[in-house]
């Protein structure tokens, strides 16, 4: 096998372990569900309805298609009455198997919790599902759930920055390609070696200004139960925060890199083994 073979493993090798150690050295963060939402019962969504096997068809897509869309994906099944719009974001820095995984835990506590409900939706640490028979894509909603510890007290000397630092994170998030953002804050001297992360994200069907507004009412909402708060994160319909005081995300996500494609491995393996089928046939 010559050298020019051989350049094209190395990413695969790469994107082998980033899969095998989606978090890095970071502390460990695991996945749980934050909270669902579910419209009234309709019987109509009961098992063996129209409804009902488009929005199986619809889950099934959603789960078969985010993880090429970059973590982020929404479609429509069906028609007039039982047509049914679905949506599935990604939080930015997991990885692409973590997504796809995430996806398919959150369309099964769909399927538990909200049984014969229409309009759905299921918050979990790495994503974020909802459907409806009713469009929603584009429209900001004001939806939201803060996340705390009654008891878990910050600093008194860092809880005037907390609020301030997320509020720019909240800032630079929907100027991000992916309207994705994470932030250190290093805090002051006597505070040495002390510091506390932020992370933001938006749907992708809303505008940044939208983005930005979002953020910011969270923020203003949620002011008085965060605000002295080591940890704590907001779960809305279309925008996200998370703050900490340990480092809960990862620094590389393959799921938001643009030229990640999970096949690609595959077909220069394939590539690579015809070409030394080649090679050896011209020895004989």
């Amino acid at each position: 096998m010559d050298t020019l073979h051989l350049v094209f493993v190395v990413p695969c090798v790469i994107s082998f372990f980033l899969l095998l150690f989606p978090n890095g050295f970071s502390l460990a963060d695991t996945n749980m569900k934050a909270g669902s939402q579910c419209s009234e019962t309709d019987y109509s969504v009961s098992e063996g309805t129209a409804f009902q096997a488009n929005l199986r068809s619809l889950l099934d897509s959603l789960a078969s298609n985010v993880v090429e869309h970059h973590g982020f994906y929404q479609t429509i099944v069906g028609k007039k009455g039982n047509k049914v719009y679905g949506s599935v974001l990604c939080r930015g820095d997991i990885s692409a198997g973590n997504c796809s995984d995430c996806t398919v835990n959150s369309t099964r506590a769909a399927s538990n919790d909200c049984p014969m409900s229409k309009d759905v939706s299921i918050w979990f640490r790495w994503c974020f599902l909802r459907y409806s028979n009713e469009s929603f894509f584009g429209n900001m909603q004001p939806t939201a759930v803060a996340i705390t510890n009654e008891t878990d007290f910050d600093d008194p000397s860092v809880v005037s920055e907390g609020l301030p630092f997320m509020s720019g994170v909240a800032a630079v998030a929907p100027e991000k390609s992916f309207m994705f953002h994470t932030e250190v804050l290093n805090l002051n001297t006597s505070q040495s070696g002390k510091k506390r992360y932020g992370m933001a994200q938006c749907t992708r069907d809303i505008s940044r200004g939208d983005c930005r507004r979002c953020l910011d009412d969270q923020l203003d909402n949620f002011r008085t139960l965060i605000g002295n708060k080591r940890r704590w994160e907001i779960y809305g319909s279309n925008c996200f925060m998370w703050y900490n005081d340990y480092q809960f995300y990862s620094n590389a996500s393959t799921l938001l890199s643009a030229a990640w494609r999970p096949p690609s491995c595959s077909r220069l393996i394939i590539g690579m083994i015809v070409a030394v089928s080649a090679d050896l046939l011209m020895l004989f």
